[in-house]
């Protein structure tokens, strides 16, 4: 995420705008990309752009999205949406992960890895996003706040012929 977007999710979060604004404003985005192709577009006037934002965009999110326009940082909307997420997650306790693995794993592998992950990052609660990945070989990679806990077999030779190397 750039910094940009970052500072951006941050006021909108400051705003109180609703969740369901936000989600909608979202949806938008994507059902319609001629729209958002026409905020970024730097022919389109601003007044045209912002006719636009009133008339398909819920009204919460209008004077914010109007701003972005006028900075001309359209382009960073999805990514400013994407990390209003990720912080209103933060404020609520919520880590977010992503687990690689060839084998999907059982409801109780699962929870015991909500456990570690709550007790590592001190979240309340830890949502894990699943994607197969045959590459591995075997066992699971599974990433958080920036860090990676490789279980996989195919990293266990990585590590494995990087020590036989080193010698």
């Amino acid at each position: 995420m750039t910094t940009a977007a970052v500072n951006y999710a941050k006021v909108l979060y400051e705003l109180s705008v609703s969740w369901d604004s936000v989600e909608s404003t979202k949806k938008l985005l994507r059902e319609a990309p001629e729209f958002i192709a026409v905020l970024k577009n730097p022919l389109v006037s601003f007044r045209d752009k912002e006719r636009a934002v009133d008339r398909i965009l819920p009204e919460e999110m209008q004077s914010f999205v109007k701003t972005v326009c006028r900075h001309h940082r359209a382009e960073l909307l999805e990514e400013i949406i994407s990390s209003y997420e990720e912080l209103c997650r933060k404020q609520q306790g919520i880590l977010t992960a992503v687990l690689r693995y060839v084998t999907p794993p059982e409801e109780e592998q699962l929870e015991n890895i909500r456990k570690f992950l709550c007790g590592r990052f001190h979240a309340q609660r830890a949502d894990i996003e699943l994607t197969e990945d045959k590459d591995l070989i075997g066992g699971f990679i599974l990433q958080a706040e920036g860090q990676e806990y490789d279980w996989s077999l195919r990293g266990r030779c990585r590590r494995l012929e990087q020590k036989l190397t080193r010698r």
